[in-house]
């Protein structure tokens, strides 16, 4: 498995991406905008653009990226350079992955929420009919490139977004890290590269150590998971909507971290104090109690369900988690019943 590998100077990524022979870059129209003259690449270097947004991860997109493919004459040894979050990677790498039965690709994760999570893993996909990352592979970039200083570019709620994802990483495998992000003066508009970054490689060391030992989510690496579940029943209701991946995220955890308790083993206390840390970081989302149940049958179709029983990831406790939890739609309902309280 490729490992992520963190480059604090533009000009030397530059380098290393000019110094390729046969290259096609990948990106959104924000991207383009905010950080490709960050990187001052050649020119010539043939251009593919989409426009942002979840919504545009769909089957639209990845036809136009193969066409534009075709039309730069790629060809097996094309590389296709990913520039962007997880919109940009999850979509690039699946077009890179089938086009012409395979060619490389290159991650450069420009959000928090690229840099900690969807970059990395090989994980490559779109959203289908409406339900969140519904086709895909495993397919391993050729490298993965991270530059926090494309951190400044972004939003605040696009940092948050990828926060979630660095709190499920502690909760689910380590306790101190969760309370070394809980307990930060988190001013997202205001944060210090630096100290980012070392927080970071920390998200990426955890990820990778799971990943490593479980490439294609047989077993373990499902524990990654957390929160997505309900989370991305929560995505796929409000898949138009601008909300980024995380915020999703965090509410599927705090719903999640309610099953692990009423269904689990995770404490009374615990619980709370989790969710409590959640809910000091991120708004909840709206929803009327007349969706509940809409939301909760989006479950069933979730990835990782077996024989038409919704799997879930329960916290045993905070940095200890367990897959392949049987959860039923009265327990989802509940769990957005709570939430929604």
């Amino acid at each position: 498995m490729n490992q992520a590998e963190f480059i604090n100077d533009s000009k030397l990524l530059s380098g290393i991406l000019n110094d390729y022979s046969n290259i096609i870059i990948l990106c959104d129209q924000n991207t383009e905008i905010s950080c490709l003259p960050l990187l001052n690449l050649n020119p010539v270097i043939p251009l593919i653009s989409i426009p942002p947004g979840e919504n545009n991860k769909s089957t639209f997109s990845l036809n136009l990226i193969w066409n534009k493919l075709l039309l730069a004459n790629a060809d097996r040894n094309t590389t296709l350079i990913n520039i962007g979050g997880g919109v940009i990677t999850d979509i690039g790498g699946l077009a890179a992955a089938t086009y012409n039965r395979g060619i490389n690709f290159i991650n450069i994760p420009t959000t928090l929420m690229g840099m900690v999570d969807a970059a990395n893993g090989g994980k490559t996909g779109i959203n289908f009919n409406g339900l969140k990352n519904y086709i895909g592979t495993f397919s391993e970039p050729e490298a993965i490139y991270i530059l926090p200083k494309f951190l400044k570019t972004l939003s605040v709620s696009q940092i948050q977004s990828g926060f979630a994802e660095m709190l499920k990483h502690g909760l689910i495998a380590d306790k101190q890290y969760f309370k070394q992000l809980t307990s930060m003066d988190l001013e997202f508009s205001n944060f210090e590269i630096i100290h980012f970054t070392e927080l970071i490689k920390k998200s990426v060391a955890l990820k990778d150590n799971i990943v490593s030992k479980d490439f294609k989510e047989i077993g373990k690496r499902k524990l990654l998971n957390f929160g997505h579940t309900i989370g991305h029943a929560l995505e796929s209701h409000f898949i138009n909507s601008n909300l980024p991946h995380g915020h999703f995220v965090s509410a599927g955890m705090i719903c999640e971290t309610f099953l692990s308790h009423t269904i689990g083993k995770l404490d009374l206390a615990e619980s709370q104090e989790i969710i409590f840390s959640i809910d000091n970081i991120f708004n909840r989302i709206p929803f009327s109690a007349n969706e509940i149940d809409e939301i909760a049958h989006l479950t069933l179709k979730d990835k990782k369900n077996k024989d038409q029983i919704v799997k879930c990831v329960f916290l045993d406790k905070t940095g200890e988690a367990s897959f392949d939890n049987d959860i039923t739609i009265k327990d989802v309902v509940e769990s957005l019943s709570f939430y929604n309280s």
